[in-house]
């Protein structure tokens, strides 16, 4: 009973640990990558068109799109909004939808 015990304190040590290590891993990644902001540049609805904003202000407003002329999937799409890390990606993504 006692190595049992014994057994079953070492599994739950050695799970905490990787746990622990894979949580500091990750973090560490995500912390490298400067280049990568995510909220950074984003595409949202912006009245019946659409803004691309940086960092919440609006950097340029796309007024030949209609999101009313949409369909119903990427209406919801934007009007949650769509973050991208540069904003060269966002123009990217906009000419999809003109």
């Amino acid at each position: 009973m006692e190595k049992s015990k014994e057994r079953n304190i070492i599994i739950a040590a050695i799970v905490i640990t990787l746990a622990a290590l894979i949580i500091i891993t990750v973090v560490g990644l995500a912390a490298g990558n400067k280049d990568y902001e995510p909220s950074g540049w984003v595409l949202k609805a912006y009245g019946n068109t659409v803004a691309l904003y940086n960092h919440g202000e609006i950097d340029a407003v796309f007024g030949e799109i209609v999101i009313d002329d949409l369909p119903p999937d990427d209406v919801s799409i934007l009007e949650n909004g769509i973050a991208f890390p540069t904003r060269e990606e966002a123009v990217q993504a906009i000419e999809d939808y003109e």
